[in-house]
């Protein structure tokens, strides 16, 4: 599923309208058509429900013209209230204000501070609000009378649908431009637009449903849109079958390097995450000292104890034993709960440059790699690094404040210079390729915000790498699994009480409702 910034939009729009002589007007017809049939669906059942449609002077207000006549048609009390100077409209805005007069379809002009009160009072009168003073074209922080409308409508309690993207929010990285209406549902047209998962735009879209409008299908290709996200349906289609006559060779060899005093449950987690998650054959590598620890620990994961001189973490003496070990591994998942021992990095650039299978670099391994970065750029094979802002920031050298605030272009940023898999983890957790691709993820909830969840992550992606499918691919379809696991663990346990171990326990569900959807039709 394609994901839009509001240039790409335009570009999709201006495409169907030159090229395959789709007028413009009927784009707006066929956005208002689905806009309404939707909150008849959703909000308004039975004729005379009261609906407020708030009116902005572009096509947004123009879709929302288009709404209300619709919607007045099915025997609603509908009032179109507008917020510019009717005369100013223009284009397909002003047909369809156009439309409506000629109807006797109730509207007014809300513009001086005097007209509020009276909204207010039209506001909570009403059982829906329908928002459409600003589209996805928003440039400048909203200011003034319309700051003040939206304020009123956000404390009214009414039930607001936006239409295309709550105003307020911007249609790119989804920040809030002054303020913004806080919207139940958002209806938005062809594609979704990456503020829709942004936070905080996604917050305030609430449900988001998107419908066709008649846009050639091909338009997110054709203008060269690189970024997606995905459905359930999707993320099933993605699954790679497993051939009834496998064996554990068959579905990888996973090595992991993890754990040290005080972090074996790092090491638990990215183990077990790798072998639930359908690996043929796991080893975890772990400091000697904590060997007896581990085997107690783990039952279906094989141990490997390394040489570490009684310190619990791992030493030089331990790199030939480390290189040999890894010569017949598909994937090394490298840095949960390493430590932050200086010998810890000394061993991890005797590996970076020696090998050339996969690696997935996460927690301990982030940190130690931000000492020299450039090692990234030494090893030949395909790397997955899964930071949280905090590890990009001292990756990067950027101020946490600025990976927060551009989390998309830091990861493309920082794929591209070290050519690299980026998977930034967030609420919205974005992972990005070094050829331009990005992934925005749409699954899991805050109760996944527990210590140990990325270890269980980077379990994940190792095991799809050793399995076979593409780095990239694993990252994607691992976030996607990984979130998934987490809403259905939320499902039973609730939000407050998720532990890491929650997650883990709840792949296998995952998997398992992913495949049943390979063999329906219908995507949840």
């Amino acid at each position: 599923m394609y994901l839009v910034t509001p240039e790409e939009m335009r570009s999709i729009d201006k495409r169907a309208i030159e090229e395959f002589g789709i007028p413009g007007i009927v784009l707006m017809e066929n956005a208002a058509i689905q806009t309404a049939r939707f909150i008849l669906e959703r909000y308004l059942k039975k004729p005379g429900c009261r609906a407020v449609i708030l009116v902005g002077s572009g096509n947004n207000g123009g879709d929302g013209l288009a709404v209300a006549r619709h919607l007045f048609l099915q025997g609603m009390a509908v009032e179109a209230i507008l917020l510019s100077d009717p005369d100013k409209l223009t284009g397909d805005a002003r047909t369809n204000f156009s439309i409506l007069s000629r109807m006797a379809i109730p509207y007014s002009f809300l513009s001086k501070p005097e007209d509020l009160p009276a909204l207010k009072g039209k506001l909570q009168n009403s059982d829906l609000v329908v928002d459409a003073i600003f589209g996805t074209g928003l440039s400048k922080p909203i200011e003034g009378l319309l700051y003040r409308v939206i304020e009123t409508v956000n404390e009214c309690g009414r039930p607001v649908v936006a239409v295309d993207i709550p105003s307020g929010i911007h249609g790119k990285d989804g920040r809030i431009m002054g303020i913004a209406i806080k919207a139940d549902a958002t209806v938005t047209f062809g594609y979704l637009k990456r503020g829709h998962l942004l936070y905080p735009g996604r917050q305030y879209s609430g449900f988001v449903k998107v419908v066709p409008i008649s846009l050639p299908g091909d338009s997110a290709g054709a203008v060269g849109v690189s970024a997606f996200t995905l459905s359930h349906g999707e993320a099933a289609r993605l699954l790679r079958e497993r051939p009834l006559d496998g064996h554990k060779g068959t579905f990888g060899r996973v090595a992991v390097l993890a754990g040290s005093t005080g972090l074996t449950g790092a090491a638990t987690l990215t183990s077990l995450a790798a072998i639930r998650s359908g690996a043929g054959l796991v080893t975890l590598g772990i400091p000697g000292s904590l060997n007896e620890i581990m085997e107690n620990k783990l039952t279906e994961v094989m141990t490997l104890p390394l040489e570490d001189r009684g310190t619990g973490h791992l030493v030089l003496e331990s790199v030939d034993p480390i290189m040999e070990f890894l010569q017949d591994k598909d994937v090394l998942a490298l840095g949960p709960g390493l430590g932050k021992s200086p010998e810890v990095f000394e061993v991890m650039r005797h590996i970076f440059g020696k090998i050339n299978i996969s690696i997935v670099l996460d927690a301990d391994g982030i940190n130690h790699i931000s000492r020299e970065i450039g090692l990234l750029d030494l090893h030949a094979g395909p790397t997955v690094i899964t930071p949280h802002p905090g590890e990009m920031a001292r990756l990067t050298g950027k101020p946490i404040e600025e990976v927060l605030k551009q989390p998309v272009e830091t990861a493309c940023e920082t794929a591209e210079r070290h050519n690299v898999i980026v998977l930034l983890k967030g609420a919205t957790s974005i992972a990005a390729h070094p050829d331009g691709r990005l992934y925005l993820n749409r699954t899991g909830n805050s109760g996944m915000a527990t210590g140990g969840s990325g270890d269980v992550l980077t379990g994940l992606i190792a095991s799809l790498i050793a399995q076979g499918y593409d780095a990239f691919d694993a990252a994607v379809l691992g976030c996607f699994i990984h979130g998934f696991a987490g809403d259905l663990a939320a499902e039973v346990k609730g939000g407050h009480g998720m532990i890491a171990g929650d997650i883990l326990e709840y792949i296998p569900s995952a998997f398992k409702e992913l495949i049943k959807l390979c063999t329906r039709s219908d995507e949840k």
